[in-house]
């Protein structure tokens, strides 16, 4: 876990991103298709299009694995651009000790680091100009054909800026946690690590493709923004009433209380907001989470005394892995890819 301190000021230095970022969100998007989440209600029409379209590209996956917390931190970081053009170009002209420090933390995570991606972070023109050719074709097929839905629900989320901080916060994702003085957020490291803000900032930024919150400290300065990144709500894809009824066959398999209470969790949750989206009791619903734990599908941590569960991996495969809304478009209003 992560814990972001702040003071009374610190809440006075929180900005926004002002806009989503091509780079960013294609980057997003090429670790997506690798995730169950991938073939969720929401993303289904999209992530078949783009598969279909793609193949098996395997230089183009090298640049992100399933793993939330492993993508180069050199594609990620926000520049301002309003085009893929401009983020390849703020990329290729950031300091090279900034780009070494994110190379070091991407061989820290993977070390088995493809050479052409530790190429492209010491500018090296093959290694560029391949990862300027990948991204350029995947971007022309997965992202530019619903970029304005994917800007308008980026923007969406923004709506709250001018609201209270601390409202802000505790309203970010249900696995984001907030009780002044401390901002709790998943991370992929196995212990703790506090960080203080001291004046630094923290900078929110909203994505359309990202399946669950991650933060970002700068490498390279200690003085930089701490970037909180989050993905935005897609349950207004859904239809009224749509979003909690189980697959027909999973419900078959598990009990159509207990598949329900598995569908719950496409979002973490709490005990009593798992029984409120599946219309059961709270007794109902933790004694068929306590059966879905045991079975591996479930996995449930304490937060400030309340236990908050989520999908295993084994969870989100069995959730997935029979889509019930191929057919609905998951981006409504945007162009087919």
């Amino acid at each position: 876990m992560l814990r972001i301190h702040f003071t009374a000021a610190d809440l006075q230095r929180i900005s926004w991103a002002a806009c989503p970022e091509p780079l960013v969100e294609t980057v997003f998007s090429i670790q997506l298709l690798q995730q169950p989440q991938a073939d969720s209600q929401q993303f289904i029409r999209w992530s078949s299009q783009v598969r279909r379209s793609i193949g098996r590209s395997g230089l183009l996956f090298d640049l992100a694995t399933p793993d939330d917390g492993t993508l180069p931190d050199l594609l990620i970081a926000p520049a301002g651009a309003a085009t893929l053009g401009e983020g390849l170009e703020a990329v290729r002209h950031r300091p090279a000790a900034q780009a070494a420090a994110d190379l070091a933390v991407a061989r820290s995570l993977r070390p088995d680091l493809p050479r052409w991606i530790a190429d492209f972070h010491h500018r090296r023109p093959e290694a560029t100009s391949r990862l300027a050719r990948l991204l350029g074709d995947y971007h022309r097929v997965a992202i530019a054909p619903a970029w304005s839905y994917i800007e308008h629900a980026v923007r969406a989320a923004s709506c709250g800026a001018a609201g209270d901080a601390g409202a802000v916060l505790g309203s970010l994702h249900p696995s984001v946690g907030w009780e002044f003085p401390v901002l709790t957020v998943p991370c992929h490291i196995p212990h703790d690590v506090d960080v203080r803000l001291a004046g630094r900032g923290l900078l929110l930024v909203p994505s359309f493709f990202l399946r669950a919150p991650t933060a970002r400290l700068d490498n390279h300065s200690e003085q930089a923004p701490v970037e909180l990144y989050f993905p935005v709500r897609h349950c207004h894809t859904a239809a009224a009433g749509d979003d909690c009824a189980p697959d027909p066959g999973l419900a078959r398999l598990l009990g159509r209380s207990r598949a329900a209470v598995l569908t719950t969790l496409a979002s973490a949750c709490s005990t009593t907001e798992a029984a409120a989206r599946a219309g059961i009791s709270a007794a109902t619903a933790s004694h068929h989470l306590s059966a879905l734990r045991a079975g591996g599908l479930v996995s449930t941590v304490r937060e400030h005394g309340t236990a908050r569960h989520s999908l295993t991996h084994l969870g989100l495969r069995l959730l997935y892995s029979t889509p019930r809304s191929a057919g609905r478009p998951p981006f409504p209003g945007a162009p087919s890819a």
